[in-house]
């Protein structure tokens, strides 16, 4: 027994470092608007101005009155201004922001903690860790739970919630509706779609009351009308509005979600390689589960689903007494029965329920973005803890049984199986953790990775890699003097020793990420620059997040190829590698007239292979056609761009870039000199040669499939025994 609890210890603690450590050291994630409102919120508290405290549809009251509380004890407090008190974002600093994120990871990994105390009543110990470590690990809640943001706090309330209510209906003890309806309420003070809780709430009473005659639908009613008035409690006793305007305050939230229903994001999102300002449809939740999950979850997870759809339960009795039975019960009897493996497949069901219509709540909005499923994540992870254990067990049991003696294992398909269970965590963990801080850079190896996951859905929304590069700039001689403009000001400045603007203005040195970029942010100002040579690129699985330029000041290759009559090509910019196949490389001509010109010509741009081949092309007047010749000012510089897709089945190797002019419509080329006023042959200009590499695979990637098969070969082994 001591043994036992000594154990129990230790699994608790490594479950909650697991959960704390990676939410709360060097959190790089800086939204800003939580930080202003935490602030504002917990001044407005303390002066009696609760009518104020609304400041968003979300509420996100739970993560003001944390953020609020720390950021007070730490002596933030909005300035005073000629018209009144306000919050500067541009202000925030990395440690102001670290100490806003504190406490949200410390409830957030306690609540993961109370996740596997609820499930060893629902299952067993080894579910019950399995399960939460793989939610303590899942990198897509971290990415989330680590930055000062509602939808971290949301995903843990909502999950214990449902986890606390289905202990209830497997237990009948009222404790577990007050636990789930506080944490219901909390839930809802967080976040609306916390709304979906009632409707899954009344879905597991009424299943539960219909077919369980020690429930009973009026027992089931009681009990839900119980857990609706906490919900309503804690709503009212936690936020301030609701002390002043108790009607209004509602209307008002939820007049504003409302609109999310209706009305597309401001911002326009990027999916399947375009960008898209409108709904982008319920397939856009289909790839972020697809490319959010990790292979472990979504191999186990499927598992779980299809071992309880067909009636294969685990064998449940007798399973493994030594770590499973202590002290299950208050008077100390175990809790696993042979009564239980109907009970298992049910909570799987209601489990996988929670998944499928919340998702499917979520898709009915015009409003989408991949962390707003983050509440259903949890719940898969746990499913996928259930299916870990059963293959385990499945596996273990390939092994022929081994007679007691002296020196034999007492059980060795315990011990396999335990075995089994915490490779499966050390694959996740071996996945997720390398990454750290940034989480949100992981995508499914089984999906394709990170080269399929970020040309499907929109990466980096908390701005990963900007701080590397604004590091990198601040060693640069005489930074603090320099000037740089990037798509994020307030999260880039604090890290960056200089002056920080928008991308839009000018500057010394100009920041670019990923994600703004694939959402044509400061289209023209990016266009110009991805065409340069880089200074600084920040990777993440061999996928560019953030590029670092200099201020222009001319071509980067000077070339001087004069066409006949009066036009040179002055020089050119390409951007910087790697290219493969399937890609665009991107070209910049600077063009100059030396005199009026009378006609107007064609510019052609041609990929040749090594034997002079023609792959790709791209042929118009200069500028996209909006600058023809006849309009070109003599000694004006012309900036000409051009974006070559290069064949999917090209192979790797060297390939040429040419440049030169003709007469539309009878094709004859212009004649064109080098600087030493030699003809060069064909009538066009060579310019940069560019390898084409071959694709790299996905980080990770012989990890998850060698797991898949392990997994296939677990699978069928069980179903096959369990059949016979």
């Amino acid at each position: 027994m001591r043994c036992n609890r000594r154990l129990e210890f230790v699994l608790i603690l490594v479950l909650f470092l697991c959960a704390f450590l990676p939410r709360v050291v060097y959190p790089v994630s800086r939204p800003s608007q939580w930080y202003v409102r935490s602030v504002q919120f917990i001044y407005d508290v303390t002066h009696g101005a609760w009518e104020k405290t609304i400041y968003s549809e979300h509420p996100g009251v739970t993560t003001m009155w944390l953020a609020g509380i720390a950021l007070r004890l730490a002596s933030v407090i909005p300035a005073q201004g000629p018209d009144g008190v306000y919050v500067d974002p541009n202000s925030l600093t990395a440690l102001e922001s670290a100490i806003g994120v504190f406490p949200l990871a410390l409830v957030i990994a306690g609540l993961i903690v109370l996740m596997y105390w609820l499930l060893v009543r629902l299952f067993d110990r080894a579910v019950a860790f399995s399960g939460a470590l793989l939610v303590a690990l899942d990198p897509f809640f971290i990415a989330n739970s680590q930055v000062l943001h509602v939808d971290g706090l949301l995903a843990a309330f909502m999950s214990t919630s449902a986890l606390a209510l289905l202990v209830y209906l497997k237990e009948k003890r009222w404790r577990w509706v007050i636990l789930s309806g506080i944490l219901g309420g909390l839930a809802l003070l967080t976040k609306s779609p916390a709304l979906f809780l009632l409707p899954y709430a009344a879905l597991g009473l009424g299943l539960c009351g219909l077919a369980d005659r020690e429930m009973g639908w009026r027992r089931g009613a009681l009990a839900g009308l119980a857990w609706l008035a906490l919900v309503c409690l804690v709503y009212v006793a936690l936020y301030p509005a609701m002390w002043v305007d108790p009607l209004g305050t509602p209307r008002i939230i939820y007049g504003w979600s409302a609109l999310n229903i209706e009305l597309p994001h401001l911002n326009p999102l990027y999916f399947l390689g375009r960008v898209i300002s409108r709904d982008p449809g319920p397939a856009y939740y289909l790839y972020t589960w697809v490319h959010k999950t990790t292979s472990v979850v979504s191999i186990f997870g499927v598992m779980a689903l299809l071992v309880a759809a067909v009636g294969q339960g685990r064998r449940w009795a007798g399973y493994h007494r030594t770590l499973h039975d202590v002290g299950d019960l208050e008077d100390g009897t175990p809790r696993v029965t042979e009564g239980m493996r109907g009970w298992e497949r049910a909570t799987v069901g209601l489990l996988f329920a929670f998944v499928v219509f919340f998702t499917l709540q979520m898709a009915l909005g015009a409003k989408k973005m991949p962390r707003y499923l983050l509440p259903a994540f949890p719940l898969l992870d746990v499913l996928a803890g259930v299916g870990l254990v059963w293959w385990a067990e499945q596996i273990s049991n390939l092994r022929p049984q081994v007679r007691n003696s002296q020196f034999a294992i007492r059980n060795p398909q315990s011990a396999i199986s335990y075995a089994l269970v915490g490779l499966g965590l050390l694959v996740q963990a071996a996945l997720v953790l390398p990454r750290h801080p940034y989480y949100d850079t992981y995508f499914n190896e089984l999906a394709g990775g990170a080269r399929a996951g970020t040309w499907a859905i929109s990466t980096q929304w908390q701005g990963e890699g900007l701080d590397l590069a604004a590091r990198n700039l601040s060693t640069l001689p005489g930074a603090g003097r320099l000037t740089v403009g990037s798509h994020m000001p307030a999260l880039f400045h604090q890290y960056f020793v200089g002056q920080t603007v928008r991308a839009d203005a000018r500057a010394d040195w100009y920041v670019f990420g990923v994600h703004n970029v694939m959402r044509d942010e400061d289209r023209a100002v990016w266009d110009f620059y991805r065409r340069r040579q880089v200074w600084d690129t920040v990777f993440f699985d061999g996928i560019p997040y953030v590029w670092v330029y200099r201020a222009a000041s001319g071509p980067q290759h000077p070339v001087a190829f004069r066409f006949e009559p009066g036009i040179q090509l002055l020089g050119y910019d390409v951007a910087p590698p790697p290219y493969y196949a399937g890609q665009t490389v991107r070209l910049q001509l600077y063009w100059q007239a030396s005199e009026r010109l009378a006609e107007d010509y064609t510019v052609f741009v041609h990929v040749l292979d090594r034997n002079g081949q023609l792959i790709a092309q791209q042929d118009n007047p200069p500028v996209r056609g909006t600058q023809p010749t006849s309009t070109w000012k003599p000694g004006t510089a012309m900036v000409d761009p051009y974006d070559l897709s290069i064949p999917k089945g090209a192979q790797p190797g060297e390939y040429t870039l040419a440049v030169g002019l003709y007469r539309w419509p009878d094709l004859i080329r212009l004649p064109v000199r080098d600087d030493r006023d030699v003809p060069l042959p064909d009538d066009q200009g060579l310019l940069a040669t560019v390898t084409l590499e071959p694709e790299p695979p996905a980080p990770g990637a012989w990890i998850a499939r060698s797991l898949a098969g392990l997994v296939a070969l677990g699978a069928i082994v069980g179903l096959r025994r369990q059949r016979g």
